[in-house]
């Protein structure tokens, strides 16, 4: 005889514990999920504020930079920065306003590398078909009411499609992020205390036969030692007034002042915080300087910081709409015509010879003394110096203006 089968409690008691933990799985699966969600969103998030903050950060540095094509790169075949494409800068007040108002003007795309668009007008991201994840920056200007000043404006997305990142519900299905960042950014002036003479020399003056040209209505020269060979007719001042009311010749205060001193004096800092300021550009000249600095200016620089000493030859630098801002740490010699528009530093001697019509449009200021000889004309130009000072310069960072 067969006995009775017996355990079909303990099956039943088994699949119901069964039951109870894949319930109980599926549950802690379904908040992992979760969790997962929330790290992905977070993570996008995390992509799309970085993007946003790289570019603030990279649009201070193409407003400080020099030509650019459409691409945002360096290109001398290019007639135009960045600042002069997006930004107006009015030379009486200094206000700056944005030339394309609450619109996107450039932004930039991560592929590989960062992949930007600088286009005159019209600004449209480039998009490759790819799996990989491309996060970008759109970059606009707001106008404040503060002059010297300009706010920048990056929307920054964890996708380069701006008509996803643009729409709320395609922004959603495409678990995008979005991000904007506000930083205001300060023209520091390339010349904060603009002189008011064509010729300031801190040692003595020693002219040719053919004396020296100074021309302004107001004061031509201030030195601080001694000056020879000046021609009366050479000299240009108010009409009606005596030649002699516009000269300061031998000043001690002025002789007085170290070279740091009158550095800081015209420029607002010492040397070497404005030689390393971001719009500043290092020009080397192994021999004539001429070549290097005509050079740098068909590419956009207008500050430039050389090392002295150095030579420089004819040259044609410059213009009234862009004056050149020229800094020769140490003595500077001249051999031959130079037409220049803008502003020429020399922190030691300048030697000045062989010219034959040589015009300097702006201001002459040399920290040592200045020899010349042959036909030099300085002409004070109001519009070149009050462009020096209100609209050229490097733009910084607003301390205490970012904001998320």
């Amino acid at each position: 005889m067969h006995g009775r089968q017996r355990g079909a409690i303990t099956l039943l008691a088994v699949m119901l514990l069964f039951c109870v933990m894949a319930m109980t799985t599926i549950y802690a699966n379904r908040n992992l999920l979760f969790e997962l969600r929330i790290a992905n969103n977070h993570y996008r998030a995390g992509v799309a504020m970085e993007a946003a903050d790289g570019g603030i950060e990279w649009t201070l540095g193409m407003l400080n930079g020099i030509h650019v094509d459409a691409a945002c790169q360096a290109s001398e075949a290019s007639v135009s920065s960045f600042r002069q494409r997006y930004v107006v800068i009015d030379a009486s007040s200094g206000m700056i306003s944005p030339n394309y108002v609450a619109e996107t003007v450039a932004g930039c795309i991560r592929q590989e590398a960062w992949v930007c668009s600088c286009p005159a007008t019209g600004w449209a991201a480039p998009i490759v078909a790819t799996e990989q994840l491309q996060p970008g920056f759109r970059i606009s200007f707001e106008s404040v009411d503060r002059a010297g000043v300009i706010r920048i404006v990056s929307l920054g997305c964890s996708s380069s499609s701006a008509t996803e990142c643009d729409n709320p519900s395609s922004a959603v299905d495409a678990a995008l992020a979005t991000d904007k960042v506000l930083l205001s950014a300060a023209l520091v002036s390339a010349l904060k205390i603009p002189p008011t003479m064509p010729l300031a020399v801190r040692g003595s003056i020693v002219l040719g036969p053919e004396g020296l040209g100074l021309h302004n209505s107001g004061l031509l020269l201030l030195s601080g030692g001694m000056a020879s060979g000046l021609l009366e007719s050479r000299l240009d001042s108010s009409p009606g007034s005596p030649v002699e009311l516009a000269l300061i010749i031998g000043n001690t205060d002025f002789a007085a002042k170290s070279a740091d001193e009158m550095f800081a004096m015209y420029f607002g800092m010492a040397p070497a915080r404005y030689r390393d300021q971001p719009a500043m550009r290092i020009v080397e000249c192994p021999a004539d300087c001429g070549p290097e600095l005509s050079a740098a200016y068909a590419k956009g620089v207008e500050l430039v910081w050389v090392e002295g000493p150095i030579l420089l030859t004819s040259s044609l630098l410059g213009q009234t709409s862009h004056p050149m801002l020229i800094v020769v740490n140490g003595d500077l010699t001249i051999d031959g015509d130079l037409q220049l528009t803008g502003l020429l530093y020399v922190r030691g001697n300048l030697v000045w010879h062989n010219a034959q019509s040589s015009l300097l449009k702006g201001a002459l200021l040399v920290e040592g003394n200045l020899r010349l000889a042959g036909t030099v004309d300085i002409q004070y130009a109001e519009p070149v110096i009050e462009r020096l000072n209100k609209q050229a310069g490097s733009f910084v960072r607003v301390p205490g203006s970012w904001w998320n």
